[in-house]
């Protein structure tokens, strides 16, 4: 049979645990198949980020153009631009309306994300997002102002809601308070909480990524957005019990995509 195809458009992680390394392990582990387009090149390992070398806006439309010119795309997930004109070229391609399910995971602190160019590009692509995921500090520089606790995440949700997604996540799972994972979601009917039990690991790289690729893939293979969301989170919590005891580099470890011990057991 042939697999449903989606679409990671973000930057390259060399370390494997992140960006579009992590978005195309869980498109495999979900049975897709993933094409990509890259918006930046990182030096980076669990420990952090060495150096970006962002690619330019023509390259970036180059690359949306010959992927969507051939295959039969039915979800993309957006993470890291970059530069304004990798945002732009992306806003381009969703205002053609050829961007389905998008899902938007705003990645803005791995490079110069903070930069007021590309938080403004970044705000004219949201109106086309079926779903946005930002993390709390991603949330405090789209709305302005300091996100910090879970009512305050139900706000900014709502906020960056009025600008066009219809549903917003503002995800909580890096506060350090807490046996829960507590995410804040904005829906045409007001806000409510996703709550998860928190695992204990510095085994922890790529969650972000991870949770808005998920919502991706169920996005394509039909659920709805709520269901989706659940699905999701059910995965990055199963992804971070997975590796919970792997040692693979010196800092924030990768997920296990793939709940290795199932797969090595279907295998035999």
């Amino acid at each position: 049979m042939t697999p449903l195809a989606v679409l990671a458009i973000g930057g390259s992680d060399s370390s494997g645990g992140s960006g579009l390394q992590a978005d195309v392990k869980v498109f495999a582990a979900m049975r897709l198949y993933g094409a990509t387009v890259a918006t930046s090149v990182t030096a980076q390992n669990t420990r952090g980020v060495q150096d970006v070398f962002e690619l330019p806006g023509n390259v970036v439309s180059a690359q949306l153009s010959a992927v969507l010119e051939d295959l039969p795309i039915k979800a993309v997930k957006v993470g890291m631009l970059a530069t304004a004109e990798a945002a732009a070229a992306v806003t381009a391609k969703a205002r053609a309306g050829v961007l389905p399910n998008l899902v938007v995971d705003p990645v803005l602190e791995a490079a110069a994300g903070r930069r007021r160019g590309v938080v403004s590009a970044l705000e004219r692509l949201l109106p086309f997002a079926a779903v946005a995921t930002p993390n709390r500090d991603e949330a405090s520089a789209l709305v302005g102002w300091q996100v910090s606790t879970p009512a305050d995440m139900a706000g900014a949700a709502a906020q960056i809601a009025s600008n066009g997604p219809k549903y917003v996540v503002v995800t909580g799972g890096d506060m350090v308070a807490g046996d829960e994972a507590v995410d804040a979601v904005w829906t045409d009917a007001g806000a409510r909480f996703l709550r998860y039990p928190r695992v204990q690991t510095r085994n922890n790289r790529g969650t972000g990524c991870t949770f808005s690729a998920a919502i991706t893939s169920r996005l394509a293979q039909g659920d709805d957005v709520l269901e989706a969301l659940v699905a999701a989170k059910e995965y990055v919590t199963r992804s971070l019990v997975g590796a919970r005891d792997w040692d693979l580099g010196n800092g924030s470890g990768p997920l296990n995509h793939f709940d290795w011990p199932t797969f090595a057991a279907f295998s035999a």
